[in-house]
């Protein structure tokens, strides 16, 4: 390995301990609540090297989330949703949402770029942007 490629990779496992770390004491501190674990993880899932997944759920009801915080600004309330999500292929599992400002709608269903157990990012779409295997899926969680 040359030098620069060992400071690389050196500064990436630190950032990744540093994250950890993080995530750690958020959990941990009773202090620390308010949504900032669900932060934790997401920065966490964003930094850990791993494949994005599109995945598509149902859009959460809007009262269904599992934590708040105030957002940055102190101005606002963002909202922590779990959801089941599904992939195209039919897999799926839990992943977490953030929505910025505002509840969810309840209404549709969501594309997801999701990274670990994070929605990196998403959508709203309609019912026949979903691709039938994760209908299937969906439908087969909610009978």
């Amino acid at each position: 390995m040359r030098s620069s490629e060992k400071r690389s990779h050196r500064a990436s496992v630190l950032l990744l301990v540093l994250a950890a770390a993080i995530v750690a004491a958020v959990a941990l501190l009773p202090s620390c609540s308010g949504g900032w674990g669900a932060v934790a993880q997401s920065v966490l899932d964003r930094l850990v090297p791993g494949p994005v997944v599109t995945m598509w759920a149902l859009a959460p009801h809007p009262d269904s989330y599992v934590d708040s915080y105030s957002d940055a600004t102190g101005a606002g309330t963002n909202y922590v949703y779990k959801v089941d999500a599904a992939t195209g292929g039919g897999d799926h599992r839990e992943i977490t949402i953030i929505s910025f400002g505002r509840k969810a709608k309840g209404e549709g269903f969501l594309e997801i770029d999701a990274k670990g157990g994070t929605g990196v990012h998403y959508r709203e779409v309609t019912e026949a942007d979903v691709p039938e295997g994760a209908l299937t899926a969906l439908r087969g969680d909610a009978d």
